[in-house]
Parts: C-alpha cells; structure tokens; sequence
C-alpha cells in the first residue's frame, strides 16, 4: 500500500487522537474540580509540591553542600564550623577559631599569618585553603582555651586577613600553639532569598558545627527518592503478582496467597529489620555476565525464526518490503554502536560510556556473539538459496509506512540493544560479571528491603479488582472473540483497576519515608554524617532537649512531608470514588 492510499486510514487515526485528547481534558478538569471541594486536600498538594521543589533546587537554596570523600566517591560533610552547636538564627557561623602553631612559625622566622579557612578538597583532589577577610578580631586563647592579652596579636591594617604575631609571643616558648578567635564575611552561610540580619543560621548547626539547614534541605532528595523508588517498585511487584493471582485464579491463586499470608504473618518493619541485617555484608549487587545476553540473543532469535524468511523472500504478489523495518532498524543501530565504540576509542565519547580497554574487547565481542548466535537459529540453505534484492529500492522506501503492522516489532529491537548498551556500562570490573549497584550501602539495603516486604499488600488490592473486572461484560465480550490473555489483562482488565493503585502508592510514599526514617533513626539506615532525616533525628537525641533544635526540625521535615502525601492521597480518594463521578 503506498503512501496516498494509506490518507483515509490516516484521518480516522488523527480524529480518534483528537476525541482521545478531548476526553482526557475532560476528565481532568471533572477530576480537579472534585479534588478542589477539599481544602485539606489542595493544602497537602500545595506540600506535596513545594517539599519537591526544595529537593531539586537544593544546590540553589542551600548554604553548605556536601563534600566528594576521596576514598569511596560518596558524598560526605565536612566540619566546617567553630564552635560547634549553634543555636537557630544565631551568628556564631560568622565566627572562625582558628587555630595557629607557633612552632611552625619559628621554624620559618616569621611573625604573621593569614586568616584561613579550614581544609577544603578541590575537584583535582588537592587540599587548599580560602583567605578570609576579617571583619571583627574578638579574642586569643592559648591551645587550652584561656584568654590571653589580646594585644599580643593585631589585624594588619591594610590587610583585613592577615594577622601580626608580637615578638614577645613568638619568643615564648611555653606557648606552641594560640586560638585566634575572630568574625568574617562569610557570604556563603548568607541566604540570598533572606534579608540581611535574618539569614545565618536559621536552623542551627549540629555538634560538629555543620549547618543543620542545609543537610535538612539536601535530606529531602534522599527521603523522596526512597519514597516514590520504593512505592514504585512495590506497586509493579505487587500488580504483577496481584493480577496473575486474580485472573488466572485456581492453584496459582492459592499459592500466591499463602505466599501473602506469610508476610503478613510479620509485621513488616521486623521484616524490613531482618532483611537489612541480612544484607550487611553484601558490598555489591552483581549479576553474571552471561544473562545480560541471554535475553536479547533470545528475542533477537525468537523473532527472527518467526519472520526472517517473509522478510528476505517476498512472495509473488510483491509483498512489501516493510517487514524489513526491525532488521533495518537492527543493522542502522548496529552501526550507530561500532561508531560509538569507535569514538570512545579516541575519547571522543569519555564519561558517557567510560569503556575501559577490557570492557571495549567484551562489548564487541559480545555483540557479534549476539548476531553469530541469531543467525545460526534462524539461517538455512533454503533462505541463503532463494534471498532475492529484487525491488529492494521500493521495499525499502514502503519501510517507514506508518501502518506497518511490524512497527512494535522494531521498537523491541530497539530496545534489546539499548538494554545491551546500558548493561554494559554498570559492567565496572574486568570479571565475569555486571555490577547492577556499585556501593550497595545503607540506602540501598533499605529501599530492597522495604521493596520486599511491602509488595503483598498491593498484590492483594490488584487481585481483588481483577476479580471484580474480569467478571463484567466487556471482559466476558472479549474472552468470546477470542483476545489473547494479554491483550485482555493490559487492555481491558487493568486500566479499568488502577484507581485504587493511585490512592495507595500516594499513601505509600508518606509510609515508606516514615519506616526509612524509623531504620536510620535504630542504626539502620544511612550511613554516620548523612544528610537524611531519620540518621539527624537520631543524632541529636543525646543532645535534647538542651539543644532543641537538632531534633526539632529534621522531626518537623519527616512530619510536613508525610503529612502531605496523606492529604494528597486522601484527595485523591475522592476523585477516583465511583460516588463522585456526576
């Protein structure tokens, strides 16, 4: 069929997107205008939002950022702040105790020094230093803290950050080491988004001198990211299982639920407690290498068996040539693979891919295992015999025909070999296997950990709407024509049983920070230093109630953010309610 016979076929498809469209518009706005009649319910939106906002401009809002450790690659805080334990809105953080050797400085005759920040880390992994400008010298202690006469030491007049040492303290010897105690322009801890006198320290800082606004901020990325990882993994476990269990029904829906029983049976944080601890000493999640292929080379010759022959050896009626799109699609994305492996080579491509000189041998090697493999299950004598090329020019123009019934087809290829790329680039060692997590720490123990005891309560929620749905009418019309299992699941049974879905995975993301927060808060959760909200709950317990605020507002943050996905799921609850819908 050419192009223009294809027109009529074409118009009926964009008048269906339109009405599609049309309707989806729609029923969004009866969707809100039944969400808006609460006010609790806008109000949790308005949360919900504004606590995501914060996590993706944290970089922009925060005053201190976390620091790159050199020895693991994970983020770390740097102590950066004296003396420790600043109170909320307090201006301590524009104060500096710096300590200076007076040793050092007899050593090298001299008799000054600048006023420096501490050690900091450049992106080369060299230490340096900030020159600070002084606005305000305040006292000298000796190394135990007493104060000394402060005229022993004088700020340079024409040099705010450089500090003059007197003879007489140079010369004594009782004294090796001094604290310089003094204010600076510290326009890092200034908040740009505050006016002046309101804007250091607004939270406090924790015993070890780190802003306590900051690691809450950059606190909301880890909890979110738990939160919608989790509930999103959970939801696509338990619908799989859930949806089995209910259609298929007989044994197999009695042994998925004895299964759930099982859970249930636990209560799920004691569940969640054991699995962290039995994952404790797993450092890595790997797989072998060889089943990062078995699954492309299976697919590439399932279907190639299937269809290959139609596609080389077009029948006498000049079947078109569209059924070639996977196989071209295959050979351009082929190709557009040896180029990449070819500019990585020369690095034109490095930190994308990052191919090591090992890992580059095993993806070509491997790809070619790929098409050596497919191609002896599906080649033949009969089809090297009778491949013709002719008419390959007009085939080839009919491939990109957009009624090709083959089009899903091609899509799959596509996504084999991208699927192959991406495995191998978590391939991080020159061994037999694919490092899926690199670093398997705390974070990642929780989410696995909460991903497997959290799934059986969706299953049974899929499993009694697919009981429901499988026994109406369209179902029963559709079973009768004959529709595939599959088809009959994903097109008529499953759209027509998410509403309660979407209700649950809301609710279940407030549940999942407030469980995450409760393993770091026990010791098992994120790593000592981290910047999540139940491991600062934790660390300031030992402080409070004298200093308040080290619990106070990691606390607030756990309850403001949970609070908000409750109201918005309850909201929601009422949009998809049947009773609603007039």
């Amino acid at each position: 069929m050419s192009w223009e016979d294809g027109a009529e076929d074409r118009a009926e498809s964009l008048r269906r997107i339109k009405e599609s469209a049309a309707q989806s518009r729609y029923d969004f706005k009866r969707g809100w205008k039944i969400y808006r009649r609460s006010l609790l319910a806008v109000i949790g939106l308005l949360m919900v939002i504004s606590i995501s906002v914060v996590s993706i401009f944290a970089d922009d809002i925060a005053v201190e950022h976390p620091g790159r450790n050199l020895q693991d690659t994970r983020d770390v805080w740097h102590i950066d702040y004296e003396p420790r334990k600043a109170a909320p809105f307090s201006e301590e953080c524009d104060t500096r105790y710096q300590k200076v050797s007076l040793t050092e400085l007899r050593r090298w005759d001299a008799n000054g020094t600048n006023a420096l920040s501490p050690t900091r880390v450049a992106d080369n992994n060299l230490f340096y230093y900030d020159i600070l400008v002084v606005t305000e010298f305040i006292e000298l202690q000796n190394r135990n803290g007493v104060t000394l006469a402060s005229d022993l030491v004088t700020l340079e007049s024409s040099n705010n950050s450089y500090f003059w040492i007197s003879d007489e303290l140079i010369e004594n010897n009782s004294v090796t080491q001094i604290k310089l105690v003094y204010k600076f322009e510290n326009d890092a801890m200034h908040h740009w988004w505050l006016p002046d006198g309101y804007d250091v320290c607004i939270f406090g800082t924790n015993d070890e001198g780190q802003d306590l606004f900051s690691k809450i901020l950059y606190g909301s990325r880890v909890s979110l990211t738990i939160g919608f990882t989790v509930a999103t993994l959970t939801v696509i476990i338990g619908t799989i299982i859930g949806s089995i269990s209910g259609y298929f029904g007989g044994r197999v829906d009695e042994v998925i639920m004895r299964i759930t029983d099982i859970f249930f049976a636990v209560p799920g944080l004691i569940l969640a407690l054991a699995f962290v601890a039995a994952l404790q000493a797993v450092d890595n999640f790997t797989i072998p290498l060889a089943l990062a292929f078995l699954v492309p080379i299976i697919a590439l010759a399932f279907y190639a068996r299937s269809n290959i022959i139609e596609v080389f050896m077009p029948d006498s009626e000049g079947t078109s040539f569209s059924r070639l799109n996977p196989l071209l699609i295959l050979g351009i994305g082929s190709g557009v693979l040896f180029l990449i492996i070819l500019f990585d080579a020369y690095h034109f491509w490095h930190g994308i891919f990052e191919l090591s000189d090992t890992r580059f041998w095993r993806l070509l090697l491997s790809f070619i295992a790929i098409f050596t493999i497919a191609g002896l299950l599906t080649l033949d004598k009969r089809l090297i015999d009778n491949f013709t090329t002719d008419g390959f020019s007009n085939r080839a123009l009919n491939v990109f025909d957009w009624k090709n019934p083959y089009r899903y087809l091609s899509f799959r290829t596509v996504v084999i070999f991208v699927a192959s790329i991406v495995l191998f680039s978590w391939s991080g060692n020159a061994e037999n296997e694919i490092v899926i997590i690199d670093n398997f720490d705390r974070l990642w123990k929780i989410q696995i950990a909460l991903v497997f005891t959290g799934w059986p309560g969706y299953a049974r929620l899929i499993r009694g709407q697919v009981l429901y749905v499988k026994e109406m009418t369209f179902v029963e019309a559709a079973k009768s024509v004959g529709a595939p299992s599959g088809r009959i699941m994903f097109r008529h049974i499953l759209p027509n049983a998410w509403a309660p879905l979407l209700v649950a995975f809301t609710l279940d993301i407030g549940g999942t920070i407030l469980s995450a927060s409760g393993l770091s808060f026990i010791g098992l959760g994120a790593e000592p230093g981290a910047a999540e909200w139940g491991k600062l709950v934790s660390d300031g317990r030992a402080h409070f109630p004298q200093d308040y605020w080290l619990v106070l507002f990691p606390g607030l943050a756990i309850a403001y953010t949970t609070l908000g996905f409750n109201l918005l799921g309850d909201g929601l609850r009422d949009v998809v309610d049947p009773k609603n819908r007039r």
